[in-house]
């Protein structure tokens, strides 16, 4: 019996899992012109930072208040991204956002300790590093445009 109960906890943990990959292989264009695309892209920024958050915000609480500030700047345009994706309501899309970045960050933080164990650091031999740089593009490309529209108002 617990055996059984052991499998079920893996075969069910595994369902929830999302695939960890690497951001960076796209560029602003080819994610501004397909939203299934944004949409994974901004979960995934969103899930890293809030995941680094996690794991360095008692021994560097400065370090991850900005980790964190980048998670929360990125996370509505997620929500908005889904909206339109499922052609849905807010409420239905920030709902379904909020528990998918949940079991991404989780994935994360666990592919980070993993990472952390095995190499004595978390991002060495991982693409994350690079990962947290495109994520801040992402960022930057966002607030230009933001800045832009304003002014063209």
């Amino acid at each position: 019996m617990k055996k059984l109960i052991i499998i079920l906890l893996f075969i069910t943990t595994s369902l929830h899992a999302e695939k960890i990959e690497r951001l960076g292989f796209y560029n602003i264009q080819e994610i501004l012109g397909d939203d299934k695309l944004t949409y994974k892209i901004i979960k995934g920024c969103v899930s890293m930072n809030s995941a680094v958050t996690e794991i360095i915000k008692k021994e560097y609480p400065d370090l991850a208040k900005e980790f964190f500030e980048t998670a929360n700047y990125l996370y509505p345009f997620g929500v908005l991204v889904l909206k339109k994706i499922k052609n849905t309501n807010h409420q239905e899309a920030e709902k379904e956002y909020y528990f998918s970045i949940d079991n991404l960050t989780n994935d994360y933080v666990k592919f980070i300790r993993e990472n952390g164990a095995v190499n004595k650091s978390f991002f060495k031999g991982t693409f994350l590093g690079d990962d947290l740089n495109f994520c801040n593009e992402i960022r930057g490309a966002i607030e230009i445009s933001i800045t832009h529209s304003k002014k063209s108002e």
